[in-house]
This record gives C-alpha cells, sequence and structure tokens, in this order.
C-alpha cells in the first residue's frame, strides 16, 4: 500500500485530540478475539493487534501494522506492550496532541500491565518486540501465557519509537559491565525497557 508521508512534528495540529479506536464485538465470559486498532498521534490508523484464546490457556496473538514513511525508525525493532490505562489521573485511554513533543503522546495509557513489584521483562503486558521492514511493514503472531483475553478489555495497546532491552543491562563495575550516567537511566531501564516514546496507541475490545 502506498501512502503519503505523514510527519509526525509539531504544526499539524492545535488542539488536544482523543484517539478513537475500532473493535470487535466481544461475549461477556471474553470467549471472543479482542482487537485494538493502533493510530498515530494524529488518528492515522496503522494496522491492529488481535488477541485470540487458545485452549491450553494461552493467548494468541497477531499483529498486523502498516507504519507510513517518517513516523518513526523501519527497518528496526521497537518496543511493544500492554499499559494498564488505570489512572484516570493521567486521562482514559490514547489522548495525543501531534503538535506537541512526542515525550508527551498517549501517557494516558499509564504504565505497562504489570503486578505489584515486578520488573520490566517480567511484566504482564511486556509482549516481543516488533520489527518494521524497510516498507514499514510489521507482521508478527505469538502465543503467551502473561495475560488472559478477558481481562484486556479498557488495556491499551503502545508502540514505541526505540527498541525495548527488557532490562537486560548489565550494570556494575567490571569490564563487561555498564556504568549508567545517571539514575533516570536506570529508572526508564526498569519501568519501560528505555523503549523511548510512545508511537502508536489503541484501546483493546473498546466499543
Amino acid at each position: 500500500m502506498r501512502r503519503a508521508p505523514i510527519l509526525l512534528a509539531a504544526g499539524l495540529a492545535a488542539a488536544a485530540a482523543t484517539v478513537t479506536v475500532t473493535a470487535t464485538a466481544i461475549d461477556a465470559d471474553g470467549g471472543s478475539p479482542k482487537r485494538a486498532t493502533l493510530r498515530l498521534a494524529d488518528g492515522t490508523s496503522i494496522g491492529t493487534v488481535r488477541f485470540y484464546d487458545e485452549h491450553d490457556g494461552h493467548v494468541r496473538v497477531k499483529v498486523d501494522l502498516d507504519v507510513p514513511e517518517d513516523t518513526t525508525a523501519t527497518r528496526a525493532f521497537h518496543g511493544f506492550h500492554v499499559h494498564a490505562n488505570d489512572n484516570p489521573a493521567n486521562g482514559d485511554g490514547c489522548v495525543a496532541d501531534p503538535a506537541m513533543p512526542a515525550a508527551t503522546w498517549f501517557v494516558s495509557a499509564d504504565g505497562h500491565l504489570a503486578g505489584d513489584g515486578v520488573g520490566h521483562g517480567n511484566h504482564a503486558g511486556d509482549m516481543p518486540s516488533l520489527h518494521l521492514n524497510t516498507d514499514g511493514s510489521a507482521e508478527a503472531t505469538f502465543s503467551t501465557e502473561r495475560f488472559a483475553v478477558r481481562d484486556l478489555t479498557g488495556k491499551v495497546v503502545i508502540l514505541h519509537a526505540g527498541p525495548d532491552n527488557f532490562g537486560n543491562v548489565p550494570v556494575g563495575t567490571t569490564p563487561t559491565q555498564y556504568q549508567p550516567n545517571s539514575q533516570e537511566a536506570l529508572d526508564r531501564t526498569a519501568a519501560t525497557g528505555n523503549a523511548g516514546d510512545r508511537v502508536a496507541c489503541g484501546v483493546i475490545g473498546r466499543r
């Protein structure tokens, strides 16, 4: 699919926009698949993420994205997570103003879906990183047992600008270890894998 480049920069819009999503029908027991449509800060749809129950208790996740040129890096890995969307003080769902800095986009989605005291790499919402091809496309199918489909309604899927280190940064003073230049670097790794800004967002299973 050919599409004109979309530049996400200041001046695209002056007013903040609440990004809407499309969702499939959902059974009360959670048996039907759930879907999130991921959108950029300006509301452009870039594809879908679907969640299916499997008979062995796992959840099959199917991703199909087509990211416009100049939106983010291509031929690269990008952090990909389910976020909790549970703090009304930060807003609700996918809220972004494309005229504002990218660091402000989709903070309404809150942090990763996770239990108390669980570090990044072991969050329930931590999913495999997505690789964007040169043309901006990304397809992936994987299985996880970290969450159930019935628990995903209202949660948020986020695609990040950068790769996810999954907390696998050996910090220390030996020649084979790294010394962080600030506590902020450690905090970002512990919280998000330091995957960078939130590029796209979609609410799961919300009509």
